[in-house]
Formats: structure tokens, sequence, C-alpha cells
């Protein structure tokens, strides 16, 4: 039987939370109420307590070189502690990137320069990389395709950390390696980050269809390139013919010849500058020590008929019947033949088999042969030719010199005879000439017909010797 009255619950959880705690759930069936703390705190419900995730003995779970933090009930962070890098939940020993350069040259020849493009890179092998469609377009498979594209893997966090350690910053998220999504700060924006300097992450994504974009990793090689004065790819160089052909042990025995020959004359000297001048390209044929003894001699002509003159060959130009000249102006003779141990074709140059060849210089090449060459002798016709002449006038000039010097005796000797007998014309006693009695002028009047005969007109006292002579005398005319 009704009473004729409605009874209407009271909902207590209305009033007061129903007596739960602040931050506890509250319920209620019928007139009872049930307190239950929510996540991330515990209690009975009328009182609840937060919970500290880092202090469950276990650093929350983080790595045990990171520090746990708790941000919220029941909330925490994992953070690598100083000189360690990662998520938090995997910290490792800081290592700053290396030059590689430093440690045996890179790998590059000992004659190369080294340079670490991945220790210059500015943001040490990590890039970015965006959708063609626009920012956020890619699911984690889709990233892991980007960066596959590329050349490169997706990055993990700690070189991401790496990265923005050497000051790399970009506010646009990005999938990691491990499935987390985050980006790198290097300084403080509120409009990136909220201010945060460092790593912001985003955690591990749950969902791997999410749209974000991808940050990749490529590790950058070392450059090497030779040195000036040296020719290679920089993980091997060679320099000039002297430089090739001290690296050989093989060829010592002809290496110590040429020194000795540039050590004993000027023109060694000279043949050696030869082979390592740069301006100058040649062919330098050079015997093994097994076909050249160390006691074996050679003469500086001999050395010299190993070199071409301003040419390189390579073995491939050395075809049979091709001619060289070598320094000296001599020819080599290139011939083709059988190798009877190994029944291929070899390649002679005079005779001797060319047994390794195309060894580059950065002046030149080298061909090593069997046994060394013998240069021919010396031409002596122009020298002998240029003998005889320079004798053949300087004996004219000696003739020459004697005829005049006879010449001009002779002309001499008889100017002074002409100059005596002149002399001896004026010492006439002129005294004498005075006393001489005047010629009478004939009258006929009184001249008798019988005259005196005339007197002679010269010394009737001169010999008649020196009369012969006056009258010889060219001179007695003036």
């Amino acid at each position: 039987m009704s009473s004729g009255f409605n009874y209407e619950v009271v909902d207590f959880c209305k009033q007061d939370n129903g007596g739960c705690a602040k931050v506890a759930k509250c319920s209620q069936t019928g007139t009872k109420v049930s307190c239950s703390c929510q996540k991330g705190y515990k209690g009975d419900g009328r009182s609840c307590i937060e919970i500290d995730p880092c202090a469950d003995g276990l650093n929350g779970g983080c790595h045990e070189h990171a520090i746990c933090k708790m941000t919220g009930p029941g909330k925490h962070k994992c953070q690598c502690k100083s000189h360690y890098v990662g998520d938090g939940l995997n910290c490792e020993p800081e290592q700053l990137p290396i030059d590689r350069c430093l440690q045996d040259n890179g790998q590059c020849h000992a004659d190369a320069n080294c340079v670490d493009l991945h220790f210059q890179d500015t943001t040490v092998g990590v890039f970015h990389l965006r959708s063609p469609l626009g920012q956020y377009k890619l699911t984690f498979d889709k990233a892991r395709e980007a960066c596959a594209n590329e050349s490169a893997t997706m990055a993990t966090y700690s070189q991401l950390s790496y990265a923005q350690k050497a000051k790399y910053h970009l506010c646009s998220a990005g999938w990691l390696e491990s499935g987390r999504v985050a980006y790198p700060t290097a300084f403080t924006s509120q409009n990136c980050g909220s201010g945060v300097v460092g790593i912001v992450d985003y955690g591990p994504r749950p969902n791997k269809s999410e749209m974000w974009d991808v940050f990749c990793y490529r590790m950058k090689d070392v450059n090497c390139t030779c040195k000036v004065g040296y020719v290679g790819d920089g993980f091997w160089c060679s320099g000039n013919l002297l430089q090739v052909l001290m690296s050989f042990p093989s060829l010592t025995n002809f290496l110590t010849k040429v020194l000795t020959y540039s050590n004993s004359s000027a023109r060694g000297h000279t043949f050696l500058q030869h082979l390592t001048d740069l301006s100058i390209r040649s062919t330098l044929f050079v015997p093994q020590n097994s076909g050249l003894g160390e006691n074996e001699t050679l003469s500086g002509r001999d050395i010299e008929h190993h070199l071409t003159s301003v040419s390189m060959f390579f073995y491939n130009d050395l075809v049979n019947g091709t001619t060289l000249q070598t320094r000296l102006g001599s020819k080599l003779l290139i011939t083709a033949g059988q190798n009877p141990s190994q029944q291929t074709e070899a390649r002679f140059v005079d005779g001797r088999a060319i047994l390794q060849w195309d060894i580059f210089a950065s002046n030149g090449i080298i061909h090593v042969i069997s046994s060394p060459l013998k240069a021919p002798p010396a031409p002596v016709t122009s020298a002998h030719t240029g003998l005889g002449t320079g004798i053949f006038f300087a004996i004219i000039l000696v003739i020459g010199a004697v005829a005049l010097a006879a010449y001009s005796y002779f002309r001499l000797n008889r100017r002074t005879i002409g100059f005596q007998h002149f002399e001896s014309e004026e010492d006439i006693n002129v005294a004498a000439l005075g006393k001489q009695q005047p010629e009478s002028i004939s009258n006929p009047m009184y001249e008798s017909t019988t005259s005196a005969p005339p007197e002679p007109s010269y010394d009737p006292f001169t010999d008649s010797n020196e009369r012969q002579l006056e009258g010889s005398d060219p001179l007695g005319a003036l």
C-alpha cells in the first residue's frame, strides 16, 4: 500500500565529493558512497597522495645513468646525467665527434690532405626530411623509406642529442629510429618548445600511423686529396720519379747508382734534378735489383740512356717497332715477343724484358725491366772535326804572323840601308868642293883649237865600289 510519498535518493557525491578526497573519484550506489583515488595517486579514496614513480626503488624505470624526475602524479621523465647522452631509458657515455684525420690520417695516404667532412658538419650527420606533400605527412614506415632514399638511416635519440649539442636548432618534430618523436632546440624560444633548450621529446608513439616529419642520419666520408706535387686518389699518392724510385725496395741498386752519378758530376746533378722537375714528363726504364748487381758499373751515359726525353709512354703505347729517343739523343727500340716462362706476349726495350709497367709518378711513368740498358758509344766525329778546324786556323794564323814579321823585317832593313847611304852623300866634303876650280867659259877669240877634256863630275878619290852602290841606291834619284 503506497504511503503516497516519493523518496528521492540524495546524491552525496555532489556534496563535498561524498566525503572523498578532492583528487578521488566518488561513486554512489543507492545511499552507499565509494571513493577511489585517481590515477597517479594512492590511498583509500578518503585520503589520496601523489604517487612518485621515481621512488619505486627502480629509478622509475630510467637508466642507471639517468635521473628520474617526477613531472606530475604518477608521471615522470628520465634524463641522462651529465656526460651521458640518450633518451633516459638508454644512456651512453658522451663521445664528442673526433676528427678522424687525427688518427692515422683518416686512412688517407701519408702524402695526402685529409678532411673529415663528418667532423666539420655542423649537424654531425643529422638532417631533417619533410614529405613533398608538406609538413607532418610521414608515417613511421614512410619516414624510414624517405631516409633510405637518401642513403641514410633514421636518426637515433643519441645522434639527435649530439646534433643539438652542436647547436642544431629546428622547431619541427620528426620521427626517430626508436619510434619516438622529438626535435632539437639550441636556444630559448617561447614559440618553440616553450623555452626548453635540449631535446623536446614527445616520447614513444604507440600509433605508428601518426604523421610527422623525420630526422635522418648519414655518416659523411673522409675526403682525401693528394698534396701538391703528387698524383693519385688520396688513398694512394705518388710523388715525382725520384720519390717513386725511392719507394721501391726492388729498385734500390739503380737508385744508388743514380745518386752516385749525381754526386760525381754537374751533369749527374742535372739528371737528378730532371727526375724531380714537375714541369717535365718522362718515361724511366729501371732495372730490377736481380738484374743489376750492386758491384756492376753503369756509366753516366748508361744511366741517362734509361730516360726518354720529355715524353710519357704507357705500356699500351709500347708497340712492336716503336722507337723512343732518350735524354742522350740515342734511340731505344721496342719489340714484342713470346715470354717462354709464362707463354704470354712480352715486350722488350733494346732486348730487355719489361717486367712491371705503368708505375705512375707526378712527372712521368716508370717501367721495370729485367737488366740495365747500355748506351751507345759517344759520337766522336763532331768533336774531331771541330778540333781539326781549330788546328787549321791556328796554323794559318802562325804562318801569317811569321810572314808578316819577315816582311816587316826586310822592309825595315832596306829602308835603314837607304837612309845610311843618303846620309853619306850629306857627308861629302863641301870645302873640297869649294876649292874646285870653276869651269872656264870658252871664248872663241882666245880659246885654242885644242881644249882640255872636261872634269869628271864625281870625286876622283871615291872608291869604285862606292860609286857602284850609289848608282843602285833607290833613293839616289831623290
